[in-house]
């Protein structure tokens, strides 16, 4: 439930991409920053509900649509360049710009070293320098076209 979904929040006007949006710190982001005026480009693999996880695209959208808000669920597989390339332009062409970039969605897997396979190595690189790379510079000129813009990158001990 989105209590106080508004039109003249601080976010009024803006628009936010949101990845790793399906659950978690994710979605409660996506979440708040509906409430406070923005319009969401909410981006993660699971867009259905019914996987092994619980959340998705879907219901956080619908979440946000039924409390006012606007929202988009855009599914992408931020582990390869080509599930990362339509993310803005998909953005853009919901709500014309991009304001806010919200990089999220990380992965990580702990073994020890003697352990670790060279393709989880390359999935975390894809995941947390890549994608967020990638999305920041998809981003940059059509926020430096807007006069400003902000890029979060969220990150863990890990």
């Amino acid at each position: 439930m989105i209590e106080g979904m508004t039109n003249h929040g601080t976010l009024t006007g803006k628009v936010a991409i949101i990845t790793g949006a399906s659950r978690g710190i994710g979605a409660a982001i996506a979440r708040r920053f509906a409430t406070e005026g923005a319009a969401v480009a909410l981006v993660a693999r699971t867009r259905s509900p019914g996987g092994p996880l619980a959340g998705s695209l879907d219901e956080v959208a619908a979440a946000i649509t039924a409390q006012g808000g606007k929202a988009v669920a855009i599914a992408a597989d931020l582990s390869h360049p080509e599930g990362r390339a339509h993310i803005v332009p998909e953005a853009v062409a919901a709500f014309g710009g991009v304001d806010i970039l919200v990089n999220n969605a990380a992965w990580s897997r702990f073994v020890p070293i003697w352990q670790a396979q060279r393709k989880h190595a390359l999935l975390a690189l894809e995941m947390n320098l890549l994608a967020p790379l990638e999305l920041s510079q998809g981003v940059q000129p059509i926020m430096q076209q807007r006069g400003a813009g902000w890029i979060l990158n969220i990150s863990s001990a890990t």
